[in-house]
């Protein structure tokens, strides 16, 4: 019997979307992808659609319905929530919510044996940080859950943080921010860094494969996108004073 897995992915300016198909064994992955971050709620669906007429099957085949719930662009991250939970209730199938920066760590090709440093551009001079380490290809230790970080002193923090934890372990540094804020990350050496730069919606159908497995799943009305700024913007007054950014920062980013 085959188990049939709906994939959506648009934290990032890519739109995604995968079904997987897990059988006697064999796990197949159909997907398609579509880059512009204003045209996620316009190509999601059709592409959905695409997807289930290439692996041919209908909408009431799928067991889940998953989604990257992020952090990352709002608009993008309330798109796929919306479309899943809409799915969900019409099928009345469960949802698997994903954290997109584990969906980035899960494309790395690693034992194991390093601690995957995951950190996407959040605008403003802002960071989305997360720390990972591979216990299997579908399956992901979580040594610091993601969090709005500053790009000043970030890489130090990073360091002393894991020292902490997993001493001696090598870093490997993946995510898109490294090439929007360069200074931030000078300290990374080159043998620290790797890909990928953006999750996917096959990484996420990757995860969401082994969490459904587990029980892991959640009722549509449930599911909810993973927001980690409490303050997406100052006050005009606030602003006049000089702040700028996410107050939320500075606090964690003097934290070790």
């Amino acid at each position: 019997m085959s188990l049939h897995i709906l994939s959506l992915e648009t934290s990032s300016a890519c739109c995604g979307v995968a079904l997987l198909r897990a059988a006697a064994g064999a796990v197949d992955i159909f997907g398609r992808e579509h880059v512009g971050v204003q045209e996620h709620s316009a190509r999601l669906l059709p592409m959905v659609e695409e997807v289930l007429a290439e692996a041919g099957i209908a909408r009431s085949a799928l067991d889940a319905i998953a989604f990257g719930q992020g952090p990352g662009g709002f608009t993008g991250l309330r798109v796929a929530c919306g479309v899943a939970q809409g799915l969900g209730f019409a099928l009345g199938r469960p949802l698997v919510p994903v954290v997109s920066h584990a969906a980035v760590a899960q494309q790395v090709d690693d034992d194991g044996g390093r601690a995957l440093v995951v950190a996407m551009d959040a605008r403003m001079q802002e960071i989305y940080l997360a720390v990972y380490r591979k216990l299997a290809d579908d399956r992901l230790e979580t040594l610091l859950a993601p969090q709005l970080m500053a790009g000043e002193g970030l890489e130090p923090w990073v360091r002393a943080r894991l020292a902490g934890m997993v001493a001696g372990t090598p870093l490997l540094l993946c995510g898109d921010a490294a090439a929007a804020y360069p200074e931030a990350f000078s300290g990374f050496g080159l043998h620290e860094r790797g890909q990928p730069e953006r999750p996917t919606a096959a990484a996420v159908a990757r995860l969401a494969h082994a969490a459904y497995l587990r029980g892991e799943t959640a009722a549509p009305e449930l599911a909810a996108p993973l927001y980690v700024r409490d303050k997406v913007a100052f006050t005009t007054s606030e602003r006049q004073a000089g702040a700028g950014g996410n107050p939320r920062v500075a606090t964690q980013g003097a934290q070790s």
